[in-house]
């Protein structure tokens, strides 16, 4: 029935009381969209929107925030990085803006059209590929063709790469440069399978080194300090800032100032696939191998690739075999300084403009290598405004759905864990509870206060206690004790129904039951600990047993029975209907929305298990959901840990939304029945 008659709605009073009541209630919802939409745009950040605080991503609307993270995806999240390839020092994320339009064109064009060339693809450094604690678009694509590749068959591919990974979500491409040199760390087999990946990438995800940037911003104020104006003085020129320094192809003339800088540096700090020697130094090359002992072939090579019989290497990447050797003979006296060029993907850039046919003076005015790169960075990003927003929105989810695609026995666990949960709430919580509110027990308000008791200590305390119970669980002796019962019973029940004859009744025959039960039990416990219990741990039944009986669910359900009009049970008997029959047509049918409030309450309770789930499951193929997903949030970015509430959320969004009437019903309890 209604709570507010018809007559009484008609009343001023009365609406202006409902209205402000909606309009509260309004409000409060308001206030909870809020935090929500900030968990939502916070799902989708990285490291360069990192501590930006709003209720939607900033690089839905702005171009400059989207480049920002444009950048950092492509030159994995380093600033650093991003000043090198660029140029110039990058302070902070907030301090990318547009670079500034390059005056020449052509020369942009003609660099973007050069990256696209197997010359630039074998020194270029592919992008979106390592990303930190985030998973970049080409990190997941690599896995992915990996798995296509050896089917899904994860033993196998370690076996054939020797990769040390012990899954799929734990395998991403290799770095391609450490420091001075290229990785040849990992296996040959997935060095293969990368670079091979890397030719099919678009050539705008490739990113190249900068030796100049790195002459200029690391390496002279290392040795001259940070002031530009100590360099000047010690070369003799004019500088007014770190930008107008250059790293010539050849070495300075002798007695330059800037002579043993550049020597120290292309000898010892440039990359050694950017540097190139002259045909001049073959004889010292030999002469030098001819007094070195011969290195081991490293593991990227087989051992049957000729070595020092080939012909003289000008670039490393003629002879990757020898790279131990040519960096000696660099370093070594017996190259002569006129034989050493600095050949890095700028100088590279410049011979292929001029094969193009591009004049001398058309060459001589190209932009610096930072400028070019910096701004095509800036063009790829607005011209894949549409697509790069969309895998920054997606990326984190992604990497989240593949992690526990990764670990579908997570989700089977865990389905598995709910239902039996439910099905073992909704099962022990009523009987317990129709027991209490229909045979009148003495002590049942005792029993209660037990109960209800037991919601005052938070699941912590019992967790250690439960687990040496299910580590030592007297399944032998609670077995003989229930079957014990069970025969004093049958035998009782043979007895004939005189009184005079008859089994003590009430308390005394409760008395006897149990002692039946202990005496079961003592019997199975004699053979000894080792023998009498068994380990329940790895088990749904680890998960189930110690949430069967809930305090709350069963005075919940008790007053929920009481409320029940007895008529009804009456009426039930003179029909001949036993207990079960009331307990299952009456009680449990007219308790349906209590029983889905129950059945929710056991859902929530078993999905979002993770501490106790953790401590009695050490096995990792019957760890739940929110074990794994815990494991993804201890070494992943906060972004990414937004991306995973999120989606664990979901199920029991929509359960709460499919059944919202019949919960609604069973929290508002009506007062007719």
């Amino acid at each position: 029935m209604p709570i507010i008659s018809p007559a009484t709605r008609r009343n001023r009073k009365t609406r202006f009381a409902c209205a402000m009541i909606f309009a509260l209630l309004s409000l409060g919802a308001l206030t909870m969209l809020y935090p929500f939409s900030l968990m939502l745009a916070g799902s989708v950040h990285s490291e360069a929107d990192g501590q930006e605080i709003a209720p939607w991503p900033s690089f839905w609307t702005d171009d400059t925030a989207l480049f920002r993270k444009y950048a950092e995806s492509k030159h994995d999240a380093s600033l650093d990085a991003i000043g090198e390839a660029w140029g110039e020092p990058v302070a902070g994320w907030r301090r990318i803006f547009e670079p500034a339009p390059v005056a020449n064109a052509a020369a942009l064009a003609d660099w973007k059209e050069w990256r696209a060339t197997p010359e630039a693809r074998q020194i270029g450094i592919l992008g979106h590929a390592t990303g930190g604690r985030l998973l970049p678009k080409n990190a997941r694509l690599f896995r992915a063709r990996l798995e296509e590749s050896y089917a899904g068959d994860f033993q196998r591919f370690r076996r054939e790469t020797g990769a040390t990974a012990v899954g799929w979500t734990g395998v991403n491409p290799p770095v391609e440069r450490i420091g001075r040199h290229a990785n040849h760390a990992s296996s040959p087999a997935l060095l293969d399978a990368f670079r091979a990946f890397k030719r099919d990438a678009p050539p705008e995800d490739l990113r190249f080194p900068n030796p100049e940037a790195a002459f200029a911003r690391s390496y002279l104020p290392s040795v001259h300090g940070q002031d530009v104006a100590a360099l000047a003085a010690a070369w003799g020129t004019n500088l007014d800032s770190w930008a107008q320094v250059r790293l010539p192809r050849r070495a300075p003339p002798a007695g330059s100032p800037a002579r043993e800088d550049w020597l120290a540096f292309v000898r010892n700090r440039a990359p050694l696939d950017c540097v190139r020697l002259d045909e001049a130094a073959a004889p010292a090359w030999q002469t030098f191998l001819a007094g070195r002992p011969a290195a081991a072939p490293p593991r990227d090579r087989p051992a049957a690739t000729p070595s020092r019989g080939r012909g003289f290497p000008r670039l490393l990447a003629d002879a990757p075999e020898l790279r131990t050797d040519w960096e000696a003979f660099l370093r070594s006296e017996n190259c002569r300084p006129e034989w050493i060029e600095a050949y890095g993907p700028y100088e590279r850039f410049l011979d292929w403009r001029a094969a193009r046919g591009r004049s001398a003076a058309e060459v001589a005015a190209t932009p610096p290598q930072g400028a070019l790169a910096a701004r095509a960075d800036w063009e790829d990003c607005m011209a894949a405004k549409r697509a790069l927003r969309r895998e920054f929105t997606t990326r984190n989810y992604k990497h989240v759905l593949q992690f526990v695609a990764a670990h579908g026995n997570g989700i089977r666990n865990t389905a598995i864990y709910c239902a039996l949960a439910v099905f073992v709430a909704l099962l022990v919580n009523p009987l317990a509870a129709y027991a209490l509110s229909r045979f009148k027990l003495p002590g049942t308000y005792q029993i209660l206060l037990f109960c209800m008791a037991t919601m005052a200590f938070p699941g912590e305390v019992s967790m250690i206690p439960s687990f040496l119970l299910l580590k030592r669980f007297p399944l032998l002796p609670l077995g003989a004790a229930v079957a014990a019962m069970i025969v004093a019973w049958l035998l009782a029940s043979r007895f004939p129904r005189d009184p005079r004859r008859r089994l003590p009744s009430g308390f005394r025959g409760l008395v006897a039951l149990l002692a039946a039960c202990a005496a079961g039990g003592l019997s199975a416990w004699a053979l000894g600990p080792a023998r009498a219990t068994t380990s329940l741990l790895n088990t749904f039944a680890a998960l189930v047993l110690p949430g069967a009986a809930n305090g709350y669910f069963i005075f919940l359900l008790k007053g929920f029975f009481d409320s029940l009009p007895r008529e009804l049970f009456e009426a039930a008997e003179l029909d001949g209907a036993g207990e079960w029959t009331k307990f299952w047509h009456l009680a449990m049918n007219l308790s349906k929305p209590i029983l889905a409030v129950i059945a929710l309450g056991a859902f929530t309770g078993a999905y979002g298990a993770f501490m106790m789930a953790l401590v009695i499951i050490p096995d990792e193929s019957m760890w739940t959901l929110m074990v794994w997903i815990s494991q993804l949030q201890a070494g992943a970015h906060g972004a990414v840990v937004y991306a995973s509430l999120v989606i664990a959320a979901l199920p029991t969004f929509l359960v709460f939304a499919l059944c919202q009437n019949v919960i609604i019903r069973g929290i508002v309890v009506p007062t007719e029945k």
